[in-house]
């Protein structure tokens, strides 16, 4: 039996992970289960300006935007303030995706509950649900664009067929799951999707969460070892620093 606590937190995550592509089963990606009304003071930032962090070298080519959003309640999700950061990759030719790549930050504050349950994430990584988007959606600064997809404008073609783990820089944990994308362009891509907590307040629960992901057109790019690297990449200035030798150019 799920506890009240499990579903709050449940939801929370629904909230946190709606701009990322995501593997997700139904208890975290369910289209009709929007509690997100929060989330539409959201604005267009510097990069430069946001603490979240994720690289690969291919970055430093692409194209570079982030959101950064706080509101001072969760509204009925059981939790006090939360504060939300996003910064978004890509490099397009022709219309072709070569990359997108997406990395989201949040950590709330004056919790009545515990914290982010990164039990049931790790338990639920595993599933993509592409659904229409929301009013609040539709008016973001990239609604457009092609790395953003909706219902219809991409399928999942593949899925490894359970989650595996790694260490983050921190000796954090990190679970993550590789899956093939076929875009309506056309695009063919290789996924990985990626998260961790930070700052754990109880067992099995933490102020601060991380989710990524990183999809490529070169089906032999995301190795082992490159999935390791990306993993230990995750960082939030301020709470757990990045790697000194996996930073940004516009971070350091």
């Amino acid at each position: 039996m799920v506890s009240g606590k499990v579903i709050l937190m449940k939801n929370l995550l629904l909230i946190i992970i709606t701009l990322s592509f995501y593997f997700l089963n139904d208890a975290f990606a369910r289209c009709d289960n929007d509690q997100r009304s929060f989330m539409e003071g959201l604005k267009l930032e510097q990069p430069s300006s946001l603490k979240v962090s994720f690289y690969d070298e291919k970055f430093e080519q692409a194209n570079v935007n982030g959101y950064k959003g706080f509101a001072s309640n969760g509204g009925n999700l059981g939790v006090g303030a939360v504060e939300y950061e996003e910064i978004y990759f890509d490099i397009v030719k022709d219309e072709k995706i070569d990359l997108c790549a997406r990395v989201i930050y949040a950590q709330i504050f004056e919790t009545r509950t515990v914290g982010f349950d990164i039990g049931s994430l790790n338990s639920s990584v595993g599933e993509v649900d592409f659904c229409e988007p929301k009013e609040y959606e539709k008016k973001l600064d990239d609604f457009n664009h092609i790395c953003n997809w909706f219902e219809g404008d991409a399928e999942l073609t593949s899925s490894s067929k359970k989650n595996k783990g790694t260490k983050g820089n921190a000796s954090n944990s990190v679970v993550y799951r590789t899956g093939e994308i076929l875009h309506k362009s056309g695009s063919e891509l290789s996924c990985v999707q990626m998260a961790t907590g930070f700052k754990s307040n109880y067992p099995g629960y933490y102020q601060v969460v991380m989710l990524a992901h990183f999809c490529i057109s070169d089906f032999k790019y995301l190795t082992k070892q490159k999935i390791k690297s990306l993993a230990k990449s995750l960082g939030i200035y301020g709470i757990e620093d990045p790697p000194i030798g996996q930073r940004l150019s516009f971070h350091k």
